[in-house]
């Protein structure tokens, strides 16, 4: 292996407009620091020439700043980690193992793409935010620590796995799938949630003045359209909503494919090694390195709109706290997937822990007490209310909205449920879509038994299992699954002294 990085090494200059970037992100996240701005112009007016000096001091600081943190900020491969020196007042040392390294992300934002560099991010099991980010970096040099990097976090985990140091040579990239415009469409339109029309609307909802806007003519033309057509009938009433939610559906969904093709567009999934690797993206282009080993869980991932096109999404679900892509579509993702395309893809995946190679087509069902002992307890409110003040307008929303909610606890209900497949456990959940996990028993953490006295009873039980990526819970089951599952991921691990992320 080249000792390329094995001297303190600093990045190009171009890396200042990335602190500079950065320096700005954190100021405008800290109130405290535009204090003085806002103090300023509220005083003085936007023409003062104390806004003026006030503005023109704060870049020079924020440029001085970025500037003094490039010139402090160096790295080094040593034999066993990542070595980054940064700090300006205080000079810090970040020491990262490769061992602890999860991902390495190779991406190349739109200011950069004119000169032709890249920044690497290296991401830890766990963390919160990206470890450490080298920006600037030429294609090959970038690629080169990119590859560096994961070959040792290889090394380093086939040493502490096997107990002996693992020879890397070289593998040669193979094509695990690819995805054209037409596939990142269909993800763009199945993917996206009308919640995002509430949470994008409300704000600007909320800013906007409806007493002027009532007085404007094409309102006032508006609503006595609606009255004369549509306001006398209840029925139109339901369909005009209906037909409007749907364009703001739309509406959104466009947003959403664009940003699908702007993100993943060419999308490629490859292998090297033990190393998944994801390329694309039009604006920001992307080069992402997931490990193997570090896969804790496989989720697909099925919405409404998904379920009438009959494509998924798969997900390689990591350590809880940080993923490749949690800052956009939570996790490494490959979208528009058919049953075919999964039994296609889980084969090529050797070397992650599930060995299962296709969706199952049915699941066992929990008990119907946890359905029970949920599904009428909504109801409660309306009847108390209906016994006090008897049916009346309010009572009847109270019903209607009680029944939807004692209907979507059936739905769920009905979702619940899990397969044993040899040393795989699936789990099965979702409401209007399909939710499938594929959890190795070998990398379950700790395991919990619960009982209820009425479940004692009925030979039932709560299971948890705990994963480096989080808990699944699973209410109701037959006590004999819940310690088979129990007690063969005790055994798988009793003697694995692997590491389990």
């Amino acid at each position: 292996m080249t000792n390329k990085f094995s001297q303190w090494s600093s990045l190009s200059a171009w890396s200042v407009i990335s602190f500079t970037l950065f320096t700005i992100k954190r100021v405008l996240s800290s109130g405290y620091a535009l204090i003085p701005v806002v103090y300023t112009v509220w005083n003085q007016g936007f023409n003062s020439p104390a806004v003026i000096v006030v503005a023109l001091l704060s870049v020079i600081g924020i440029l001085a700043f970025s500037v003094l943190q490039w010139l402090k900020f160096r790295f080094q491969i040593s034999e066993y980690k990542l070595n980054i020196e940064h700090g300006i007042i205080f000079k810090k040392v970040d020491e990262i193992p490769f061992s602890k390294i999860q991902n390495v992300r190779l991406q190349q934002p739109l200011y950069f793409r004119p000169m032709g560099l890249y920044s690497l991010v290296v991401e830890t099991a766990g963390s919160k935010g990206n470890e450490a980010e080298l920006s600037a970096l030429k294609y090959k040099a970038a690629l080169a620590l990119k590859k560096r990097l994961m070959s040792e976090q290889e090394q380093s985990h086939s040493t502490n796995t096997e107990g002996m140091p693992h020879r890397c040579s070289a593998t040669q990239q193979q094509t695990v799938t690819q995805k054209n415009l037409k596939d990142l469409l269909l993800f763009g339109l199945y993917q996206n949630n009308a919640i995002w029309v509430a949470v994008i609307l409300g704000p600007i909802l909320g800013q906007l003045d409806w007493e002027s806007m009532e007085n404007l003519a094409s309102l006032q033309s508006f609503w006595a359209w609606y009255d004369g057509n549509i306001a006398s009938s209840s029925i139109l009433q339901i369909a005009f909503a209906l037909v409007a939610f749907a364009l703001l559906y739309l509406t959104f969904s466009l947003i959403s494919m664009a940003s699908a093709v702007l993100k993943y567009l060419p999308y490629r999934l490859s292998r090297s090694g033990k190393t998944l690797q994801r390329t694309g993206g039009i604006i920001a282009k992307q080069n992402d390195a997931l490990a193997l080993t570090r896969i804790q869980v496989v989720k697909f991932y099925q919405p409404l709109i998904g379920r009438l096109l009959k494509l998924w999404t798969v997900y390689f679900q990591q350590v809880k706290g940080h993923e490749v892509e949690q800052r956009g579509d939570c996790n490494m993702l490959v979208p528009s997937m058919t049953r075919r395309h999964i039994g296609e893809l889980l084969p090529k995946l050797t070397g992650i822990a599930a060995t299962s190679t296709a969706l199952p087509q049915q699941y066992q069902r929990i008990n119907s007490g946890w359905l029970w002992r949920r599904v009428s307890l909504p109801l409660l409110v309306p009847m108390i209310n209906t016994y006090f003040h008897g049916l009346d307008g309010y009572t009847e929303i109270l019903w209607l909205a009680a029944s939807l909610l004692s209907f979507a606890i059936y739905l769920r209900y009905r979702q619940y449920g899990y397969v044993i497949n040899a040393d795989n456990l699936w789990f099965h959940s979702g409401l209007l879509g399909h939710s499938w996990q594929l959890i190795a028993l070998c990398k379950v953490q700790h395991v919990s038994i619960t009982q209820s006295p009425s479940q004692k009873n009925r030979q039932l039980a709560n299971l948890e299992i705990g994963l480096a990526s989080g808990a699944i819970k699973l209410p109701y089951i037959a006590i004999q699954d819940a310690q088979y599952i129990a007690e063969r991921a005790l055994l798988l691990i009793h003697n694995d002294h692997r590491n389990w992320i």
